[in-house]
């Protein structure tokens, strides 16, 4: 038995375990976050673990980074100070054998009229992060330029026809799945992959003004929250409030060109799935909040 299944049998022991992992990203961490993923997928020995393995940071590329810097450079109204970027999944595609489904990436350029980000460091970045809705919301720049992110298709489809995205705790279970497992640790590495991606551009190619960059992914599983400066290669992430990773999409807004996306625990469930997720919904004493960067991207 894997580790995890034991710690994941109770909802405490995910959401310590998560809590963990989202610090690590949050403080830049990466590197940390991949010896701990590596680890656990390393230990679970499954198809899906060792094609996270096979997956390399390498190999994994952003694109579009040199138009951004030509757009900021030559952009005639104030300072671009702040980019949001984050990867969604479309709802417009067939769930077909065969499919490549390939993440899209989103993207917002800011100035300081709504928020000092010239004058914030990143914990005040972080702490505004934590609002409902951050200042900057809504009020991203008409600029367009067009990334795209290579790589993460494979894993990315194997997540979306996985399985085992759900754990009803019925009866108060000894052990998680370790289908479940294996998808929460894919997730991640997925989520690692991102980041690593984004940090990596940060650092090699640096941005007219060092601006400030806020990087996360929409509705899919994982919000880990990394916020970085596109300057000198030297400069690192910064730790960051836990609390900032369950509020990351209000930082765009409805103006923000976007696309339907595509939540992953909305993906049809068996009967008896079906039966359960409509008992724990009527005993819910609230809604869940949206996650923060479905709320940054309006969603």
């Amino acid at each position: 038995m894997h580790d995890m299944q034991q710690l994941f049998a109770s909802a405490e022991g995910e959401d310590a375990w998560t809590r963990e992992m989202q610090d690590l990203f949050n403080c830049g961490a990466l590197d940390r976050a991949e010896a701990v993923l590596s680890e656990a997928l390393t230990a679970l020995d499954s198809e899906l673990s060792r094609k996270c393995l096979r997956l390399k940071s390498t190999a994994v590329e952003l694109t579009g980074w040199e138009e951004l810097a030509e757009a900021i450079e030559g952009h005639e109204g104030d300072p671009v100070t702040a980019l949001t970027i984050a990867i969604v999944n479309d709802t417009d595609r067939a769930f077909e054998k065969g499919e490549t489904h390939h993440p899209h990436v989103m993207m917002g350029l800011y100035t300081d009229e709504f928020f000092d980000f010239s004058g914030a460091d990143r914990a005040a970045v972080f702490a505004e992060l934590e609002e409902e809705t951050p200042a900057w919301a809504g009020y991203e720049e008409d600029i367009e330029v067009h990334f795209d992110i290579e790589g993460l298709d494979d894993l990315n489809t194997a997540l979306l026809h996985h399985k085992q995205r759900h754990f009803f705790r019925d009866g108060k279970p000894e052990a998680a799945p370790e289908r479940y497992i294996e998808y929460v640790l894919a997730c991640w590495w997925r989520a690692l992959r991102w980041h690593q991606a984004v940090a990596n551009n940060c650092a090699a190619y640096p941005l007219p003004g060092a601006p400030c960059v806020v990087a996360g992914m929409v509705d899919m599983r994982t919000e880990a929250v990394g916020v970085y400066r596109a300057g000198t290669a030297s400069e690192k992430p910064v730790a960051a409030p836990a609390s900032a990773a369950s509020n990351m999409a209000d930082a765009f807004g409805d103006s923000f060109i976007r696309r339907d996306t595509l939540v992953e625990e909305s993906k049809p469930m068996t009967g008896s799935e079906l039966r359960r997720k409509s008992l724990e919904t009527e005993a819910a004493q609230e809604p869940e909040r949206k996650g923060l960067w479905a709320r940054i991207f309006g969603r």
